[in-house]
């Protein structure tokens, strides 16, 4: 099936993972932001919640909070070990609320994962919102290292050429351990089949990553005003773009080489040169 044929990426989540991801939220550098601008006493819901870790830190705070997910597996896990906090199952493009119902909406790296773009689950996030209500947005940043990466055909050389890449496509090394073959001829997605950057370029369709630009511009596009525009994830960028030598991760946390936190702290300095992700906090008009 062609990239932009498909339905929206549906996630699977480790039931296991809930505990390590609620204490995630405390060294999570989106959290003073959703802190400082969720409204405590109004109507909130964390589209796209997951295993529903927001769900859970805000609820113990006593924000009123709920979410929608897609996954029905999910959606039991988090019932069954949670019962007190409102999951759902829900369709981000058709959220069960009347027209302007909501006072605050969280959406952690979901628009980013419908291959059509981000403007139809923003058009519906926006519709449910109430006018002057606020939305914690984030999604894949497209930032400069990626940029430089792309110029240079990086994910080419790196497909075609890394020793390792190659044994983790071979059949026969990915039978003797377990796993099943990869299709004969995966898709090569260097071209947009959509508005954004797509990733990855080999293989099915995951996401979009979005310059700063771009997203500023779809979010003004759809009606929002943007009260902030931040890079973060930092640590995850160095994480993702300069590998495992740099920093390693488990149970949800990183742990940084010295290394790893120098070049951390010098490429910081510079906006959007290798953040993960890029948060916006927009209001409604």
């Amino acid at each position: 099936m062609d990239a932009c044929q498909q339905i929206s990426t549906v996630f699977s989540w480790k039931p296991e993972e809930f505990d390590d991801l609620v204490r995630t939220c405390d060294r999570d550098n989106v959290t003073p932001y959703i802190l400082g601008y969720l409204p405590k006493q109004g109507k909130n819901v964390d589209v796209g919640c997951g295993l529903g870790r927001y769900v859970r830190y805000l609820a113990d705070r006593g924000y009123d909070i709920e979410g929608i997910e897609y996954n029905e597996e999910t959606v039991r896990f988090v019932n069954q070990v949670a019962p007190d906090l409102n999951v759902s199952q829900g369709d981000a493009l058709h959220l069960p609320y009347v027209e302007g119902t909501l006072d605050g909406i969280l959406s952690l790296g979901v628009v980013e994962h419908f291959p059509a773009g981000c403007e139809e689950p923003l058009r519906e996030l926006h519709r449910v919102l109430k006018p002057g209500g606020v939305m914690v947005i984030t999604v894949p940043s497209f930032n400069t290292i990626r940029r430089i990466k792309k110029a240079f055909y990086w994910h080419e050389f790196n497909h075609f050429l890394n020793p390792v890449s190659i044994a983790k496509r071979s059949c026969v090394i990915r039978t003797f351990f377990g796993k099943a073959p990869l299709p004969s001829r995966l898709s090569y997605n260097r071209r947009k089949c959509g508005p954004y950057e797509i990733y990855p370029l080999f293989g099915e369709f995951f996401e979009y990553r979005l310059t700063k630009e771009e997203f500023e511009k779809a979010l003004r596009d759809t009606g929002f005003l943007i009260l902030e525009s931040v890079p973060v994830a930092h640590m995850d960028g160095v994480f993702h773009e300069f590998g495992r030598s740099f920093v390693s991760f488990r149970n949800w946390e990183f742990f940084p080489s010295l290394f790893g936190r120098s070049l951390n702290r010098l490429l910081s300095k510079y906006p959007f040169f290798h953040n993960h992700m890029h948060l916006c906090v927009v209001k409604k008009s």
